[in-house]
C-alpha cells in the first residue's frame, strides 16, 4: 500500500496533523532514514489482498533527487528513493472526479548523512515542509500541494548522528489527495511532483538554514488510467482497500489492479473482476528486458453476479480459466496468454449475498514475461485482455465463458524506456 483512518472530504484533504507529517521534512534533507522490510517469496494472490473491482492498490518505491541547499547557496545533490502506496481507480469517466486514497509513504537516506551532526554540534532541527506534490497528468488540476494551505511543521527534532531513523508519511493515518477531474479522453498518469522543506539546524555555532529541493530522478509515472465510457459517472474515492505490500526495491513497483469484465457465459451476461499483480520497474533502461516477477492472479465473482448464478440453480462451480491476455505495446509478444496450459478454479460453493475471490493460480506465481522492447521503443504497456474459462457448476454443468478485453483499457504497466 495497516492505515483506515479516512480524512476529511475537501479538495486537499490530509489525515494526519501537521505535527505528524512534518517529520517528513527532516528526512527531506537527509537527516532520517527509513527500515527494510523483508522480501517475500512469490506465491498464490491472497484473496484478502484482492481489492475491489475497479480498484488498484499498489506501493512504489521511487528514485529522487534532493538539491541540497545552504542559504541561497547549492551544497550537494543526494540521491535517494521515496516509498508511497496508495489507492486509485482502475478507469476514469470522462470529467468524473476522482482522488488518489489512502496514500502513505517513506523516504529513504544513508545513515552515514546523520553521522555529520557532530562536526557542527547538530542536536535538534526545526523543519517546515512548504511543498508536497501529487501529480495527475491531463487531469484539472494537474498536482495538488497537500503542503499548499497549512505547511507542516515541527521543532525541536532530536538528531542521533549515525543511527538510522523510521519516519512514516505520515506518522499516523492515511491522507487523500483530490479531487482531481478526468479529461474527455486519453489517459491519467499519477506522479510524485516535488517535495521541499525547509530546515533550521540548531548547532553549538548557532541556526544554519537548509532547503531541499526533491524531484523524480528516473521514470515519473507511478499509474497511468485510461479515460473512456459513459460521463456522469460518480466521483472515484476509495477506502478500506486493502494494502499489504512488503517494500519493493528500488525503481519498481508491487500492486494488484482488479480489472472489471463484462462476460457471456454461454449466452448469460455475467458481471467479475480478474486481478493481475506483480513486481515490475517504474523504468527501465534502453537494451533491458521488462518482466513481471511474482505475478499473480484472482477471479472475483461479485455477490450480484453470485446471486445470478444461485437463481439459476448453480450452487457450486469450478472449471478451468483458459485465456488471460496481456496486451503488450513496445514489447514482445504483443499478446501473451498468462493463462496457456490452463489453470484450475478449484470448486467452490456459491452463497447468496457474498463475493468469490480464487487465486488464479491456487499455488505459485503467473509465467509474466519477459517482454524485450524493440530498439526504438520508449514506452511498454502492458493492458489487460480478452479472457476465457470453461466453467463446471453442480459437478455435472459445463459452460464457457468468454470475456473480451474492457472497453476502456485497463493499464498494468506505462514503464518508460530511458
Amino acid at each position: 500500500m495497516r492505515w483506515f483512518k479516512p480524512p476529511r472530504d475537501r479538495a486537499r484533504s490530509r489525515a494526519a496533523s501537521p505535527r505528524r507529517l512534518s517529520a517528513f521534512a527532516a528526512a527531506t534533507i537527509a537527516l532520517l532514514a527509513a527500515a527494510l522490510l523483508p522480501a517475500q517469496p512469490a506465491q498464490a494472490l491472497d484473496p484478502d489482498d484482492v481489492p475491489a473491482i475497479g480498484v488498484d492498490t499498489g506501493r512504489f518505491k521511487l528514485p529522487i533527487a534532493c538539491q541540497i541547499s545552504l542559504g541561497e547557496l547549492p551544497i550537494f545533490t543526494l540521491n535517494t528513493d521515496v516509498d508511497v502506496q496508495g489507492v486509485a481507480p482502475v478507469q476514469l469517466g470522462p470529467g468524473q472526479e476522482f482522488w488518489l486514497t489512502q496514500g502513505s509513504g517513506s523516504i529513504t537516506f544513508p545513515s552515514w548523512l546523520t553521522g555529520l551532526a557532530p562536526i557542527i554540534g547538530i542536536g535538534t532541527a526545526d523543519a517546515t515542509v512548504t511543498d508536497l506534490s501529487i501529480g495527475a497528468s491531463n487531469s484539472t488540476p494537474e498536482a495538488i500541494n497537500i503542503a499548499e494551505d497549512d505547511p507542516f511543521e515541527i521543532n525541536d527534532i532530536k538528531i542521533t548522528p549515525g543511527q538510522e531513523l523510521t519516519v512514516g508519511l505520515p506518522l499516523e493515518g492515511t491522507f487523500d489527495v483530490g479531487p482531481f477531474t478526468a479529461p474527455d479522453d486519453g489517459t491519467v498518469t499519477f506522479q510524485f511532483v516535488r517535495a521541499a522543506v525547509t530546515v533550521q539546524l540548531n548547532s553549538f555555532i548557532g541556526p544554519i538554514t537548509v532547503t531541499a529541493d526533491c524531484e523524480a530522478s528516473q521514470g515519473n509515472a507511478l499509474l497511468t488510467v485510461a479515460v473512456g465510457g459513459p460521463e456522469g459517472q460518480p466521483p472515484a474515492r476509495f477506502h478500506g482497500a486493502p494494502l499489504n505490500f512488503p517494500e519493493p526495491g528500488s525503481n519498481e513497483v508491487i500492486g494488484i489492479i482488479n480489472a472489471p469484465y463484462t462476460c457471456d457465459l454461454d449466452g448469460v451476461e455475467a458481471e467479475v473482476g480478474i486481478a493481475v499483480g506483480g513486481n515490475f520497474p517504474l523504468s527501465m533502461n534502453r537494451g533491458e528486458t521488462f518482466s513481471f516477477t511474482d505475478a499473480s492472479g484472482a477471479l472475483t465473482i461479485p455477490a450480484e453476479t453470485v446471486n445470478q448464478l444461485l437463481d439459476i440453480g448453480f450452487e457450486s462451480a469450478s472449471g478451468t480459466v483458459t485465456r488471460l491476455d496481456l496486451q503488450v505495446t513496445g514489447g514482445t509478444p504483443a499478446v501473451d496468454n498468462v493463462a496457456e496450459g490452463g489453470i484450475d478454479i478449484p470448486e467452490t460453493r456459491l452463497v447468496r449475498d457474498q463475493a468469490l475471490v480464487v487465486s488464479l493460480p491456487v499455488d505459485g506465481p503467473l509465467p509474466a514475461g519477459p517482454s524485450p522492447p524493440p530498439a526504438n521503443a520508449d514506452r511498454l504497456i502492458v493492458a489487460t485482455g480478452a479472457a476465457g474459462a470453461e466453467f463446471v457448476f453442480n459437478g455435472d454443468t459445463r459452460a464457457t465463458a468468454t470475456c473480451d478485453a474492457p472497453e476502456t483499457p485497463v493499464y498494468l504497466v506505462d514503464t518508460p524506456v530511458l
